[in-house]
């Protein structure tokens, strides 16, 4: 009968010991959990982005317009990097296949939302020829405009990573 009671008190002291170290572990993890969570919390939640430029360019005369055309240069401070949106805005150059005037066209897109972008196009000068949303209808000429206007590069792009 000793013998019993000796088994079964073993018995509980040991399925004690296993529920202390379940819940020893549960409690572990949890805290765990917790601090990845806290660090996490404390991350930088501002948008990455990143920046490309291509300087090696002549574009309506002037070499390297990022810098040395005085809209140009306003318009990409602007746009960067304190005042990012996390929208793509892609700076590319058009040249007119019989004038050879050059072109600035500005893209807005953002890769989270499907139907949402907008182009505007601006001359030498930075006054804008023509703007159009992705979701509108294309305005008069804007068809014509690239149709007679050849891509020359990409001079500028900030964009999320």
């Amino acid at each position: 009968m000793k013998e019993i009671i000796r088994s079964s008190c073993l018995r509980l002291k040991l399925s004690r010991t296993n529920k202390i170290m379940n819940v020893r572990n549960l409690l572990l993890t949890l805290c765990c959990m917790a601090t990845v969570i806290g660090i996490e919390s404390c991350s930088d939640s501002t948008a990455k982005y990143i920046i490309t430029e291509n300087k090696n360019i002549k574009v309506c005369g002037i070499t390297d317009p990022l810098t040395n055309t005085d809209w140009l240069s306003t318009y990409c401070t602007t746009h960067t990097p304190t005042n990012f949106t996390g929208i793509t805005i892609t700076i590319t150059v058009y040249v007119n296949k019989i004038t050879l005037e050059n072109h600035y066209v500005m893209t807005y897109s953002n890769s989270e939302i499907v139907d949402y972008g907008s182009q505007e196009i601006y001359n030498c000068s930075g006054e804008k020829i023509l703007f159009k949303a992705l979701e509108e209808p294309a305005p008069t000429g804007w068809t014509q405009f690239f149709a007679e206007n050849d891509l020359v590069a990409t001079i500028w792009e900030i964009k999320k990573i």
